[in-house]
């Protein structure tokens, strides 16, 4: 976070560019498809400090790949350094698929969130661990004002309970602590049930590897998983997100 706020600090102004039409991302994710345990939110990245380079370079073909597969949307890592992104991977996959395409990134200001609009992103991740209150309050206002949803993700009960005081409705619970990269899939199900009658969607987030998962999720108060390390290790993670649904031999 440190380090983004070091990168923001040197970026020139914003220069104006000719926006999509958003996609509804809250929307797609509460319409779940009939026969699946929960909607998904499938993510593209060509590395990450906890899981290592993946075998899939082409972030394009893969977002392709979930679609075809059934993935209500694609989240886009768009963070260099540690996960070889780019906001240029963030155009070329919302042009690649009709779905909504999330922007996945330690966003620290007010300026990201108008930032990821005009670049393409139907929603952007807000981690409530990391931000201030006015500072997660400021970038939630502006993204209500600029037409993007907005994932707030947190690890703890107490940090999910500061991001529906600041206005998110949408909360993601992420079974990784970003402190020390370590995975347990029983936080979300314990932190959800509390959250189930305030929250409009709610999403469990890392660590999800196999149907019966994602049915306890659901069963916990989840309208979607964001899963992407256990889909990107596969040779083929269309398939392997087959799999994740419980639809393998399922044509499309």
């Amino acid at each position: 976070m440190a380090r983004k706020r070091r990168e923001l600090a040197e970026r020139p102004p914003l220069s104006p560019r000719p926006r999509p039409e958003p996609r509804d991302f809250a929307g797609g994710l509460l319409r779940r498809a009939p026969g699946r345990p929960v909607s998904v939110i499938a993510e593209v990245k060509r590395k990450s400090p906890s899981g290592g380079a993946f075998p899939h370079a082409d972030v394009v073909a893969v977002a392709r790949a979930y679609e075809a597969a059934g993935a209500s949307a694609i989240s886009v890592l768009t963070d260099g350094p540690d996960f070889g992104g780019a906001l240029e991977d963030l155009v070329a996959v919302r042009a690649a698929v009709s779905v909504p395409v999330l922007r996945k990134d330690f966003l620290v200001a007010a300026r990201e969130v108008e930032e990821s609009a005009l670049w393409g992103a139907d929603a952007v991740l807000l981690i409530a661990d990391a931000l201030e209150d006015g500072e997660l309050r400021e970038m939630l206002a502006t993204a209500r004002a600029v037409n993007v949803a907005a994932l707030v993700e947190a690890h703890t009960e107490a940090h999910a309970e500061r991001a529906l005081a600041a206005g998110a409705e949408l909360v993601g619970i992420n079974n990784r602590d970003l402190a020390t990269l370590k995975t347990d899939v029983g936080t979300a199900l314990r932190v959800m049930p509390r959250l189930r009658s305030r929250a409009r969607v709610l999403v469990a987030e890392s660590g999800l590897k196999s149907v019966t998962e994602l049915v306890a999720a659901r069963e916990a108060g989840a309208d979607a998983v964001l899963v992407g390390e256990s889909l990107l290790r596969d040779a083929e993670p269309g398939r392997a997100l087959t799999r994740l649904l419980g639809q393998e031999g399922t044509p499309p």
